[in-house]
């Protein structure tokens, strides 16, 4: 028998052994039912959709967390871009407005200033009793302003 012949059939019968005798994954189960449990903290505590926009060549996603009487509101913020120095600062661009005609200035910005990517929490103070539509306003990032508005 010519020696290539030989060495493809061994080449061939190898590679079905190691095909045949591979452990296989198994399909991992799907549960209708979702329990407390199995949903993260972080859903729970975030019924509102998060809100993406771009502003100029910065992509801006928001995400408020649920609002509980007499504690501080936040908004977890993750900026985004390839172009733009994201050097701003966060307290003095962004308000928060109710349609009861409040104006909130953030308390904090947890996420630090500089680079193309980052994230963090704006904190405001409490939202006033009664408030049912809430928007976060920002002026000034890539020179735009964008609005992100939430039912209660």
């Amino acid at each position: 028998m010519n020696t290539k012949i030989l060495f493809i059939l061994v080449l061939i019968i190898g590679g079905a052994t190691v095909f045949l005798f591979a452990p296989k994954s198994k399909p991992v189960p799907v549960s209708k039912k979702t329990t407390m449990e199995q949903v993260p903290e972080t859903q729970i505590n975030q019924p509102f959709v998060s809100q993406t926009k771009t502003m100029g060549n910065v992509e801006v996603t928001i995400i408020p967390t649920v609002p509980i009487p007499r504690e501080k509101m936040v908004f977890q913020v993750s900026l985004n871009t390839h172009s733009v120095e994201l050097d701003y600062d966060y307290t003095q661009i962004v308000t928060l407005s109710d349609d009861q005609g409040n104006t909130y200035n953030p308390l904090e910005w947890t996420g630090g200033n500089g680079g193309h990517h980052l994230e963090g929490d704006l904190i405001f103070e409490p939202l006033t009793e009664d408030v049912k539509i809430i928007t976060l306003n920002i002026d000034g990032i890539d020179n735009q302003q964008v609005s992100f508005e939430w039912d209660l």
